[in-house]
Formats: structure tokens, C-alpha cells, sequence
């Protein structure tokens, strides 16, 4: 998304329309990725468990969740990761809801920025419907409210997006941890996650990517992706009337 968003800017007429998107861009990025991470340490927290606040990960500093690689994959392909946050489910107070609490703290995070994001994005359109039509192109202020505009946009998209990614339940990711704590012990599926996982869930994002370029209704992953995101923006839109 974010090379798209570059490449764009290369060959865009209106090069500073472009930039203002990149601008508005990287900050819902890191709020969807800081924000879900945050979600699963506080909600340990509240579990019992002060492993991530010992850490020093029990805030909304993006330094402190940052992960290169995840990062990078989220900005260029639209789905990555932050740097885990440090839980030890054995200091829960109640083993089994911690981890299902846990576990859906980061998805239901990304579900309610967006639905607040689009809420706010609804009371835009509202409040300056007049402003924007009377407003010229290539002003300041057309400037300022474009980057406002895909500044929520973007936070709804990429939560959503976020959402829907670690619904997956292939590890490391919150689908993965809900299936381990409701699978019997001894399960063979976790037990091959716990040795193949990440290399599986790196595998399938490339082999899908890959095949979206040749068509894409091969993109499984990426058709998966497009239909959980829509169909949570369709009704976030049905709600507020967009």
C-alpha cells in the first residue's frame, strides 16, 4: 500500500495530494499496530498477569512495539505485525478466559478504532459538507481537510485489514492462540503451528501474493482479506448512513 502510495506520488499531476496521503498514512499505521498490541497487554493486566507492564510494554509508545519487518509488510502488501507483547498465561487468575480474553483484546482493539474512526468520519462529511464544495483545489485548507479525510479513512481500512489478518489460525497470530485454547491437549495442528507456524504464515503470504499476480482469484489470502474488510465496512457505512 505504502509503495503504491509512492509510486503514485512519482507520477501524480498533483504530487502534494499524494504526499498528504502518505502523510495520513503512517499514522493510522502505527495506531492499528500500537493500539492491538496495547489492547493484549492491558487486558493480561487485568487478567493477572504484569509480565508486559514489567516490560515496559504496557503503553502506547510505538518504539516500543515496533517490528522491521512486520512494519514493512503491513505498509508495502496491507497485512503485518508489531513486536509481540510479553505474556505468561500461567499468572492468570483463570488460565482458559485470560487466554481467550488475551487473544481477542488485539482484534476487538482494531474492530472499535475502526468503528469510532468511521464515526468521526461520518461527523465529518456532516459538519463540512458546505465547507468542502465551496473549497478550492490546491488551497491549504483543501489540503488540510483532504488530510483528514484519508487520515480516517485509513485508520478504518487498516484495523479492519489488521482484523482480519489475525483471525487467521496459523501461529503466531490471535486465530492460532483461540484454536490452542480450545483444542484438546496434545492437539496435532498446535503442536505443528508451534514448530512450522511462522514459516507457514510467511509461506502462505508469499505463494498468495505471487499467484495474485498471475490472477487474482488465485490470491486466496488476499480474497479473504478484501471479503472480511468489506463486509465489516459495509456495515460500519450501514450503521452511521454512509
Amino acid at each position: 500500500m505504502l509503495i503504491t502510495l509512492i509510486r503514485n506520488l512519482i507520477s501524480a499531476e498533483d504530487k502534494r495530494l499524494v504526499f498528504i496521503m502518505i502523510l495520513a498514512y503512517i499514522p493510522a499505521l502505527l495506531i492499528a499496530i500500537v493500539m492491538h498490541e496495547f489492547a493484549h497487554g492491558i487486558v493480561a493486566y487485568w487478567n493477572g498477569d504484569d509480565t508486559a507492564k514489567l516490560a515496559g510494554r504496557l503503553n502506547v509508545n510505538p518504539v516500543k512495539h515496533f517490528d522491521p519487518i512486520g512494519f514493512l509488510m503491513l505498509a508495502v502488501i496491507g497485512f503485518g505485525w508489531a513486536k509481540p507483547v510479553p505474556i505468561d498465561p500461567r499468572r492468570f487468575r483463570n488460565y482458559k478466559k485470560g487466554m481467550i480474553t488475551v487473544s481477542l483484546a488485539g482484534v476487538v482493539c482494531n474492530f472499535l478504532i475502526a468503528f469510532v474512526a468511521t464515526g468521526l468520519f461520518a461527523l465529518y462529511l456532516f459538519a463540512t459538507k458546505s465547507a468542502v464544495m465551496n473549497m478550492q483545489a490546491g488551497t491549504a485548507a483543501y489540503y488540510a481537510f483532504s488530510f483528514f479525510e484519508y487520515l480516517l479513512v485509513y485508520i478504518v481500512l487498516i484495523n479492519l485489514t489488521l482484523m482480519a489478518f489475525n483471525l487467521i489460525p496459523v501461529y503466531p497470530l490471535d486465530g492460532f492462540r483461540l484454536v490452542e485454547t480450545l483444542a484438546k491437549p496434545d492437539n496435532r495442528y498446535v503442536a505443528f503451528n508451534y514448530r512450522y507456524g511462522s514459516f507457514l504464515l510467511l509461506g502462505l503470504i508469499v505463494l498468495f501474493n505471487v499467484l495474485g499476480y498471475i490472477s487474482p482469484y488465485l490470491d486466496l489470502l488476499g480474497l479473504y482479506m478484501n471479503a472480511i474488510v468489506n463486509m465489516m465496512n459495509s456495515i460500519l457505512h450501514a450503521i452511521f448512513g454512509l
